[in-house]
């Protein structure tokens, strides 16, 4: 019977696939996947978690920090096998993983509250959830690049990040009008903790749904013996910007609204002469002949990945650190708003990451100016102000702006990265890729989170506060200043990088 019904299904998408071609399903499994990302607002909102866990669980800050760590750890760990998987298995898995991962991870929290368990069962329950969570968002993500990707790059990368973050400011506002309840704060809570594991259940469900129509459409085309992909190879335009609503074909081949062909009139003037000089073996990972282990062993063997990889394991890892711990933060300066700074950040990341998902095409093209430098530049400013928090009097009056700049580094290192490493390295291995560069910011984040315990016990608990100046005055000196480091290495390097792409990025 289940059978019967999936053959039915398959043949309603034949007759589509065949009456309107194969985008307008890439298209549908796109915006599938960006659906599923409207629950994955809880990355962003684990400050809300905080205060039940001290006021109802009589958690410590110490162990408060030690569920955030594992919560990481679940995340970093199993991004790179996500990325595996999908590039090697299929993206699919990673949604029935997720569905597995949540049922097991809310399940144990919600005994662990009932049953009044011992702490360290709430490490493994979070740890759970933090390998869901990296399995859906990759899930979202890999599904998005592989469909729409093909059509549209930049604009199929950045819209499930910008998803992730509209989605956090969307559940403030749904828990603020249906989930605030003073008089049963108990009850409030795990209302909320339903709330979020029915959302999530729900959106891996879409997810797999997404993942299994793009991959029957690839079958079509298999079948047929055409593909798509190489006639819209270049095209990473934004449709908002270009008005293209349909793909149009010139005929001299290029592709009517993209801005390359108004802006760019020969790409060699893109790249300077160090491209004809350059004879790394790297240009070759855009070899197709090459096999999966041949194009991760040159990605591997590329010296230019490793600054990369570090200024991107340290921005997440300070801006996760940041928002994980905004509560204590704010705490120590005495201020009572976490509610608006978790607005502005929320409201900041959406505007950031729609930007950058409908402007950097154009203004790369147009002005000439690389996703890298946009990057760098955006590490430079959080660095900045990681350095304003450590050391200016009555900081927590510009407290706003630091979060400001947490949330533009949040959203362009998601949004960019990824982009970059698939002009670098391609989009075929972009899953591995972007999973080794995601997993390696649990290095940072074990880093900061240690130090901060460590500044926080000595700082904040024996010594008097003020207000005036925050007492973990270590830990954001030293994260602004490697974010300072590592941002002007890659600025001065950015060269070297564009050079080894096969088009300006």
């Amino acid at each position: 019977m289940l059978s019967h019904k999936l053959f039915s299904v398959q043949r309603i998408l034949l007759r589509l696939y065949r009456k309107h071609g194969p985008f307008r399903l890439y298209a549908a499994s796109f915006l599938l996947s960006v659906t599923a990302c409207l629950s994955l607002g809880i990355l962003t909102l684990f400050s809300i978690f905080a205060g039940p866990f001290q006021d109802q669980l009589g958690y410590s800050q110490a162990t408060i920090n030690r569920i955030i760590i594992f919560q990481m750890l679940g995340m970093n760990l199993c991004t790179p096998l996500s990325g595996y998987i999908a590039d090697a298995k299929g993206i699919w898995i990673l949604s029935a993983m997720a569905f597995v991962g949540y049922l097991a991870g809310f399940n144990l929290i919600f005994l662990i509250i009932k049953a009044k368990l011992d702490h360290t069962m709430m490490y493994l329950a979070f740890f759970i959830m933090g390998c869901s969570h990296a399995s859906l968002i990759f899930s979202c993500l890999l599904n998005s690049a592989k469909s729409l990707g093909r059509y549209y790059r930049t604009l199929s990368i950045s819209t499930p990040n910008m998803m992730v973050s509209f989605a956090g400011f969307l559940e403030i506002q749904i828990f603020n009008t249906f989930f605030h309840d003073s008089s049963n704060p108990s009850r409030s809570f795990f209302n909320i903790l339903r709330f979020f594991w029915y959302t999530l259940a729900c959106s891996t469900v879409i997810s797999l749904m997404a993942c299994r129509l793009t991959d029957t459409v690839e079958k079509f085309e298999e079948d047929s013996g055409h593909t798509e992909h190489e006639d819209f190879n270049s095209f990473d335009a934004s449709p908002l910007l270009t008005g293209a609503g349909v793909v149009i074909h010139s005929p001299s081949g290029s592709i009517l609204g993209s801005p390359r062909s108004w802006y760019v009139e020969d790409p060699s003037s893109v790249l300077n002469l160090d491209m004809e000089l350059s004879t790394d073996s790297v240009s070759d990972i855009f070899d197709p002949q090459l096999s999966y282990r041949q194009k991760v062993s040159l990605f591997l063997k590329d010296p230019l990945m490793y600054p990369l990889l570090c200024c991107c394991f340290m921005s997440i890892g300070a801006t996760e650190f940041f928002i994980a711990n905004m509560s204590s933060i704010l705490r120590d300066l005495f201020l009572k708003q976490l509610d608006s700074d978790l607005k502005v950040l929320s409201v900041t990341s959406t505007i950031t990451r729609f930007l950058i998902m409908v402007l950097t095409d154009y203004c790369c093209v147009k002005f000439h100016v690389s996703r890298l430098t946009i990057f760098t530049a955006t590490v430079i400013l959080c660095g900045f102000g990681h350095l304003y928090l450590s050391s200016a009097p009555l900081a927590g009056i510009n407290f706003h702006l630091v979060v400001v700049s947490n949330a533009i580094l949040s959203s362009s290192v998601f949004t960019l990265v990824p982009a970059i490493l698939a002009s670098l390295y391609g989009l075929n291995i972009l899953g591995t890729t972007w999973g080794i560069f995601a997993s390696s910011s649990i290095v940072g984040q074990l880093f900061l989170n240690f130090l901060y315990s460590i500044d926080y016990g000595q700082n904040c608990m024996t010594v008097a506060r003020d207000g005036l100046v925050i007492c973990s005055t270590l830990t954001f000196f030293v994260s602004g200043c490697i974010l300072l480091v590592l941002g002007i290495t890659i600025m001065f390097l950015r060269k070297s990088y564009l050079v080894r792409a096969d088009e300006f990025f």
